[in-house]
């Protein structure tokens, strides 16, 4: 006895996910919506269950409206981190071009003053 309930369940999803089909495929889509479904038990005369699958699955798109946000403000910092460092390595690079450049110019400098010891000598 206990097989029967669980073989009504079957047959009521495999009714409700081939109606739920058939409105994807006038829609010309392969993919079932939640929209589909919803209509779906509505022509099923399922009207009762409607709104508490309404309020679920508008709390679950909430929920992932904020999941997204929280990863996209997480991917900016990311971002401006990656900014951050990439201007620091720039100044730290600028700043080794530039102490190389003056130590050639100490160093030509140099080579300068012992020329003129030499003419002088």
């Amino acid at each position: 006895m206990k097989e029967e309930p669980l073989s009504l369940r079957c047959q009521l999803s495999l009714r409700l996910f081939c109606s739920a089909n058939n409105f994807a495929m006038k829609g010309k889509r392969k993919t079932l919506s939640a929209g589909d479904v919803l209509t779906a038990m509505e022509e099923m005369e399922f009207q009762r269950f409607l709104p508490p699958l309404r309020e679920a699955l508008e709390a679950y798109k909430k929920g992932q409206k904020g999941k997204k946000e929280a990863s996209e403000l997480k991917r900016k910092d990311k971002e401006k981190k990656s900014d951050v460092e990439d201007n620091e390595r720039s100044r730290e690079e600028e700043n080794e071009e530039e102490e190389e450049e003056r130590m050639e110019e100490e160093q030509k400098e140099g080579d300068n003053d012992e020329d003129e010891e030499d003419m002088a000598n």
